[in-house]
């Protein structure tokens, strides 16, 4: 496989367009973001979308998050543009985990559309935030994989003929990292990234490729619990371990809670042992999360390149860590 001659850590050359979907029941119910190339000449006289971190938020709960942990996220996407000729796209789903939400990782998203990908991501809503929030959030592993399949249905319905449904790549976080290996039994799904979680790939996924990536000091899900995804893989695979980087280092949130010196107000409210699981990998001691970001955002990028379209001058090799600033490897293995 070639050598990487540069970081594909920088936007692609496409605009993104942004829209939401739904994936049935009332509308808002179940929404699901989408991600797509939009056409450079519509979107030259709009304006990007920003995005309010606090909707997230159930609305019972906002009055006592600080305004500081509710900040406003430059999308660099276009609300509803036309979607860009040159389809049909392969599409990239990507799975929240646990107590998270559809908007989780806006940074690599909105990459991964910008190269060229549809990425849509839907909110489980059977574990997300406010069912956390609420105490009803469940794992459930047969809920997930309908989501996925939803997903699909959502975009073919909604797009057409712009997207290839039969070229699908799914990364998931922490427990969507079990959602995208469980994702290869899927026979549109043609590769997985699970991040930062567990799970062994289904036996219908030996010839489909999985690019495990874990952060060294997670405190949530050990690397051992990753490095069985590895393992137990009878496929190609990779398996990066970041230096130095924790549970929450993909995620928009961890810039947020490094530069607003943690998250200790919160305490009386979530409990200490909560607000070290939402810290993990946003304190000083851990690598800086947008060099984890800028490492995620080339990893999936030429992963997905690889996997689900004919770009045979990129691939994923441990020297791409050389290239980024901030970022070191604390393992790397491939095979199959």
């Amino acid at each position: 496989m070639p050598e990487p001659q540069v970081a594909l850590t920088e936007f692609g050359e496409l605009p993104v367009g942004i829209r939401t979907l739904e994936l049935g029941g009332e509308p808002g119910e179940q929404p699901l973001s989408v991600w797509y190339p939009a056409d450079s000449d519509a979107v030259a006289s709009m304006e990007t979308e920003i995005y309010d971190s606090a909707q997230a938020i159930p609305a019972a709960f906002r009055t006592l998050i600080p305004e500081s942990m509710q900040s406003a996220v430059e999308t660099n996407s276009y609300r509803d543009a036309p979607l860009a000729d040159g389809g049909p796209y392969p599409v990239v789903i990507y799975s929240h985990g646990f107590g998270g939400h559809r908007d989780v990782a806006i940074f690599l998203t909105t990459h991964l559309a910008s190269h060229g990908f549809v990425v849509a991501s839907p909110e489980h809503i059977h574990r997300n935030l406010p069912a956390q929030a609420f105490g009803t959030a469940e794992f459930s592993p047969e809920k997930d994989q309908a989501d996925v399949a939803n997903t699909l249905a959502a975009l073919e319905s909604a797009l057409g003929d712009a997207v290839d449904t039969a070229s699908v790549g799914v990364i998931g976080h922490s427990a969507g990292a079990r959602t995208a290996l469980d994702a290869l039994a899927n026979e549109a799904v043609l590769a997985a990234i699970p991040l930062a979680g567990g799970g062994e790939a289904p036996p219908e996924a030996v010839d489909k490729s999985i690019l495990v990536v874990v952060a060294e000091l997670d405190l949530t899900v050990p690397t051992e619990r990753s490095l069985d995804s590895y393992e137990s893989a009878l496929g190609p695979r990779t398996f990066v371990n970041l230096a130095q980087a924790g549970h929450n280092s993909f995620t928009d949130s961890c810039p947020v809670i490094l530069d607003g010196g943690g998250l200790g107000m919160l305490e009386p409210l979530l409990g200490a042992e909560q607000v070290a699981r939402a810290e993990d990998g946003c304190t000083p001691e851990n690598a800086h999360p947008l060099a984890m970001q800028a490492a995620l955002k080339h990893l999936a990028t030429v992963f997905f390149l690889v996997n689900l379209t004919d770009r045979p001058d990129v691939g994923v090799t441990p020297e791409f860590a050389d290239l980024i600033d901030g970022v070191e490897l604390a393992d790397y293995r491939e095979a199959g």
